[in-house]
């Protein structure tokens, strides 16, 4: 019974990754910071610095751009859309175990956490 069950579970799963494979496949493009780009996009990796997208025979590389005037365009890296997490450093509070309070008498006192008697 789990054998008429498996197998067309077994044909989709291998139709959907086919399907996906063939995608992939259609589209070439080129991947930055795990971002893909599609043919022509152009990226500052540094500063002055400006990378394009081309194809290279079967391949999609990223080729620096020998024009001056464009690659001066760029000022800053290219940044992901997602801001940055802010780190927060929190210090670390000790707290000392007090001593149940006990009857004062005359004889006796507290210094420093710690009770002397007479």
């Amino acid at each position: 019974m789990i054998r008429r069950h498996a197998a067309p579970l077994l044909f989709g799963c291998a139709m959907t990754l086919l399907a996906v494979g063939a995608a992939h496949a259609a589209t070439p493009a080129c991947l930055y910071q795990s971002r893909s780009y599609s043919e022509g996009a152009y990226i500052c990796v540094q500063k002055s610095l400006m990378q394009t997208c081309t194809s290279d025979g079967r391949r999609m590389v990223w080729k620096v751009v020998a024009d001056k005037e464009l690659g001066n365009r760029c000022v800053a890296p290219f940044s992901s859309a997602e801001p940055r997490r802010r780190v927060v450093r929190r210090a670390h509070v000790v707290r000392h175990a007090v001593a149940p309070a006990e009857p004062v008498s005359a004889k006796c006192f507290v210094f420093n956490g710690k009770r002397y008697c007479e």
